[in-house]
């Protein structure tokens, strides 16, 4: 896979993750969303030395 084309799966990638975001702050879900945010990030601080 050459690297434009993993650049427009990155980009496609992070539109529909924006997208969804989004949707879920219009919907009122933002607690949702955020502890969801919160969990990842503990997770991938978690992992460093």
């Amino acid at each position: 896979m050459d690297l434009p084309e993993k650049r427009v799966i990155g980009s496609l990638l992070m539109l529909s993750g924006l997208t969804f975001l989004v949707i879920g702050l219009y919907d009122e879900q933002s607690t949702f969303v955020l502890k969801l945010l919160k969990k990842i990030f503990e997770t991938a601080i978690a992992g460093l030395p």
